[in-house]
């Protein structure tokens, strides 16, 4: 049997996995909600430059914000200029960047190995098929946009390693340089740093010391020149406090401790069954991915590039799984060359639809109360449609077992995205994490003043409530009731046990039992 992407040609192949990971896009956007807080803060950083028109500095909440650089936000704006502010809109930036990083894995593909006539088609695939990549890549962040440039910057170190060796090509890297700072910081040098120092061990023509170093200079040059252009007007313009914390302790925090997702330094080690699902769960790969970088220089390449991506984050304090999809490529690109040897096309024995299997069962056994409701859990309601979503869950298993080849190893990394997204989106998780109806409340408040208590506040709400003043966030109780005092016809909101006295309304959202309270209500006990 013969599955399309094993077909040889990239014309039919590369498309037809674009258009399978649009779908995918798709299917988050109108499945899962904003997600707090990650989604919710970076669409109200995107919505308050909206509203002030400074492109320099951000904020949030109408607070100055350095955690993040302009690019994303720059991008939003830009596409709600033709489309006006609404949130699908967008939502489909950040994702654009996942589809052109799956495309431009096929097109390096080609490049690294010109005479593997499906390689390309089979490194896109391999893209789109990691279930990690596809839910990531379909969020609204910053990975994404990362990927896009590390893949412009190893391409440029390509062309450099069969001896171009042309300053074009050392302009070109420290192009890619900026962009990746644009996109999520000078993190861009983690992903891209060893791949540069290692260039005489793995380039096929490598230049000079000497040659690479002056190149170096000038791609740092380039890179320093272009992310001057919005860097100097936004420490210009800054309090010396945010100039510190934009230049520095962000980023320092980060790599010594001390801010969030700070995790122990196996951590990441211990995720690799889940990111490398589903290529990686087949014993026959690896001898052969083995195989591939011993006989191939771009192997070699791909292999510095996924290990020392893992091993520095691991060695970095903060850290999320997120942030190794710029290592996606290297992975993609490893194990659609490997895939192309005969014999593990013939030997591939995939275990992939285990997972699916366990999926099911895990929601079988949650419906008929074998396995008790806690935490989200409890959101999977009504049962029937996750019974619904258990039997999709074993289909898809079918269908990924008795597939050939990489097909079926994509149909169960592509399935059990869907599956997730089906069973989010048939019960009460899309609804636990809807925020629209806490928005509509805090937007008919707006004008007599808005104020939380009880909990820090990463402007969940103010995008989808188009706020056009800061929430207040009174630092404690004599704080809140001053508050309440200045703004006699205020809305007060947080947990309920925030305050002792009984709210006037309530609403559940992301696992919290939010209160609303007038602010009379803490004038009238004075």
């Amino acid at each position: 049997m013969t599955v399309p992407w094993e077909d040889g040609s990239i014309r039919i192949a590369l498309p037809l996995t674009l258009v399978v990971f649009a779908l995918l896009v798709l299917l988050h956007i109108v499945s899962v909600p904003l997600l707090p807080i990650d989604e919710t803060r970076y669409l109200d950083v995107a919505w308050e430059m909206h509203l002030t028109g400074d492109l320099a500095h951000l904020t949030r909440n109408f607070d100055l914000y350095t955690h993040k650089p302009p690019l994303l936000f720059w991008l939003i704006n830009l596409v709600w200029l033709g489309t006006g502010v609404n949130e699908f809109a967008a939502r489909l930036v950040a994702p654009a960047f996942a589809l052109v990083a799956v495309g431009v894995t096929g097109a390096l593909a080609r490049m690294f190995w010109p005479i593997d006539r499906g390689v390309g088609g089979r490194a896109a695939l391999a893209m789109a098929g990691f279930s990690v990549f596809a839910i990531y890549g379909s969020a609204t962040m910053f990975d994404s946009m990362l990927t896009v440039a590390v893949l412009g910057g190893i391409w440029a170190l390509w062309r450099i390693g069969l001896g171009a060796d042309r300053m074009i090509d050392w302009a070109l890297f420290g192009l890619f340089l900026a962009l990746g700072t644009y996109a999520k910081g000078p993190v861009i040098l983690v992903h891209l740093a060893v791949p540069f120092l290692t260039l005489r061990f793995w380039a096929p023509n490598p230049p000079s010391v000497g040659a690479m170093a002056k190149g170096g200079l000038l791609s740092l040059v380039v890179g320093l020149v272009l992310v001057a252009v919005w860097l100097v007007p936004a420490v210009i313009g800054g309090t010396p406090a945010y100039r510190e914390e934009l230049l520095w302790t962000q980023s320092a925090a980060r790599v010594a401790g001390g801010m969030a997702h700070d995790r122990p330094i196996w951590f990441l080690a211990a995720l690799l069954p889940v990111l490398l699902f589903p290529w990686g769960w087949s014993l026959a790969v690896w001898p052969a991915l083995v195989a591939a970088v011993r006989d191939s220089r771009p192997a070699r390449l791909c292999l510095i590039w996924a290990l020392s991506g893992l091993v520095l984050f691991s060695l970095i304090s903060g850290k999320q799984a997120h942030y190794l999809l710029p290592e996606y490529p290297a992975m993609a690109l490893l194990f659609a060359r490997s895939f192309g040897m005969e014999r593990l096309q013939i030997h591939a024995r995939q275990y992939a639809p285990a997972a699916l299997i366990v999926l099911g069962l895990a929601l079988i056994g949650y419906a008929v109360g074998l396995i008790p409701a806690s935490g989200d859990a409890g959101l999977l309601v009504p049962r029937i449609a996750v019974f619904g979503v258990a039997l999709l869950a074993f289909v898809l298993a079918a269908i990924s077992w008795i597939t050939p080849g990489m097909g079926g190893f994509a149909v169960a990394g592509i399935g059990l995205v869907v599956a997730l997204h089906a069973l989010i989106a048939a019960t009460g998780l899309r609804g636990g994490y809807d925020g629209r109806a806490i928005a509509a409340r805090l937007s008919a408040a707006e004008a007599g003043g808005l104020a939380v208590t009880g909990m820090p506040y990463n402007a969940e709400f103010n995008f989808a409530a188009r706020l056009t003043a800061p929430v207040a966030t009174p630092a404690d109780a004599a704080a809140l009731t001053d508050w309440a005092s200045a703004h006699p016809d205020g809305l007060i909101f947080g947990p309920v046990k925030a305050l002792d006295i009984a709210p006037a309304e309530t609403e559940r959202y992301n696992r919290i039992e939010y209160g609303f309270w007038p602010a009379s209500a803490l004038t009238s006990r004075e």
